[in-house]
């Protein structure tokens, strides 16, 4: 009996490593519904459409079982006929591509840098292949447990361009030149591909020669210094008073800051391309686990009307995923001038109980709340009476951390979208004027060209989303989250 009992709990053993562990050569097991929200992607991104089931299928099952990779998935769908004949320009194109195969939009200096390069007539391929090649492209590919497949290293360069790149960290960081031994361990080690350049660039900026340095600046010099360091030019004045508002007197703190919003700028790495190297990737939030995540959704609550609502249904079609065990109090036709007159009936729900928001919050005991307002509100003095809401809600939970989402966008543009525009931009400020409020942009990443809801994201033509409009937007939440905790934590509030 023992021997029996044995063989099992080793067989146990042995399947638990299976599923869990990785495989031998460093990548972690297919993970399907990552898979398949993949490729989901790259058929709505690139062909404007839902996938086929048996396309879906081919394309899950090929990259699960490794005969197909990421790089050749995406490079099929962006050099397709069906994506060719869409015409688009070569903003659209390039927007396409960061979305399509780093799940984000392109920042305005990336965007400009990339199309400015089209432009001048750099081919598209190129120009995907410069995209596609950094570490951000790898770390996802680990995330679906696919391989990354050919993964476009920069055009080899002379060791004068490398060493432009040294000096340059020298210069900024050190306020000196290179020594020769300092150079040639650089040299060796970036031209070799041992370290990426945003590596390096946190080296000399977590060195105690520069801690020194650093030590003894005003605010406006540490700040030059990341301009002329990471994007070879000095700051403006508006743009060194942008930067101070968010610095306090955690010097620590203020270098993280800087580093994160520098490095992770296209702008610069393009400039680590376009010296031949590997740019790397230096977001920090990438420490904090999908299990803290996880977590952090787990303590919290999601209030808003039947938009929000939909999560139940996207939940239970699709899972929770990253986003644990959030508690959906939602309601058709909740507003806040419902709530503010206690209406029973369009109340959100906890526990099969009808209950005014700042309720809910109590009740629940949760840490965080996500509220997503607006879409049955737009009409009249809508922003006061939001922050009439939010103040009541904040008079009954002092503690509780509050995200306002924005409101999401129209597809018929009824609600108006300018108008929805306008109160988002009235929540973010609120939010800014406001100790332990945080604004969400929940409307720019379900746009299209025209400033409307994608037709990929509506299921009615209206305000209501797609099952890819729940995934797109869980994403969006859970890389705030991810960010939001990461900032707590270096600035030593979580």
């Amino acid at each position: 009996m023992k021997k029996l009992i044995g063989l099992v709990l080793s067989l146990i053993l042995t399947l638990t490593m299976l599923m869990f562990y990785p495989v031998n050569d460093g990548t972690v097991l297919a993970n399907t519904d990552s898979i398949t929200t993949f490729v989901t992607r790259l058929y709505e991104v690139c062909l404007n459409r839902n996938p086929d089931e048996s396309g879906l299928n081919n394309w899950v099952s090929s990259l699960s079982s490794g005969s197909v990779t990421g790089y050749d998935a995406a490079v099929a769908f962006f050099f397709s006929s069906e994506y060719q004949n869409r015409n688009l320009d070569n903003t659209q194109f390039v927007t396409s591509v960061y979305q399509g195969v780093l799940a984000r939009d392109p920042d305005t200096t990336g965007l400009n840098n990339w199309v400015s390069r089209l432009n001048s007539g750099t081919s598209r391929r190129d120009v995907f292949n410069g995209i596609i090649s950094s570490n951000e492209w790898v770390s996802l590919c680990r995330s679906y447990g696919i391989s990354p497949g050919v993964q476009v290293e920069p055009a080899p360069q002379s060791s004068s361009s490398v060493d432009e790149f040294i000096n340059r960290m020298y210069s900024g960081f050190l306020g000196r030149s290179a020594d020769n031994t300092g150079l040639t361990s650089w040299r060796g080690r970036l031209t070799g591909g041992r370290i990426s350049g945003i590596s390096a660039a946190r080296s000399f900026m977590n060195s105690s020669e520069f801690r020194t340095r650093a030590s003894s600046m005003s605010q406006s010099q540490l700040i030059t210094v990341f301009y002329t360091t990471f994007l070879g030019r000095n700051p403006s004045s508006t743009e060194i008073s942008s930067y101070a508002s968010r610095m306090g007197g955690d010097l620590n703190a203020n270098l993280e800051m800087l580093f994160l919003n520098f490095a992770n700028s296209d702008e610069f790495i393009s400039y680590c391309t376009d010296h031949g190297i590997i740019p790397g990737t230096g977001d920090g939030s990438s420490m904090i686990s999908d299990a803290e995540v996880m977590s952090f959704f787990s303590d919290s609550v999601i209030i808003g009307s039947s938009v929000t609502d939909g999560f139940n249904m996207y939940f239970n079609s699709r899972g929770r995923g990253i986003m644990g065990d959030i508690n959906v109090c939602a309601r058709v036709s909740y507003s806040l001038l419902n709530d503010a007159a206690s209406r029973t009936a369009y109340l959100p729900m906890l526990d099969g109980t009808p209950m005014r928001a700042r309720d809910v919050i109590r009740d629940s005991g949760a840490r965080a709340a996500f509220i997503c307002m607006g879409t049955n509100d737009i009409a009249g003095n809508v922003v006061q009476r939001y922050c009439n809401y939010l103040d009541d809600i904040r008079s009954v939970n002092p503690d509780t951390l509050i995200f306002i989402e924005a409101c999401t966008p129209s597809r018929d543009d009824h609600p108006a979208n300018a108008d929805i525009r306008a109160l988002n931009e009235a929540m973010e400020q609120y939010c800014n004027d406001h100790d332990g409020f945080y604004f969400i942009d929940t409307f720019t990443p379900f746009i299209d060209g025209s400033g409307r809801m994608a037709a990929r994201y509506s299921s009615d033509g209206n305000v209501h989303m797609t099952m890819a409009g729940y995934a797109k937007w869980c994403e969006v939440l859970s890389d705030y989250v991810r960010q939001f905790i990461y900032e707590q934590r270096i600035t030593g509030n979580f």
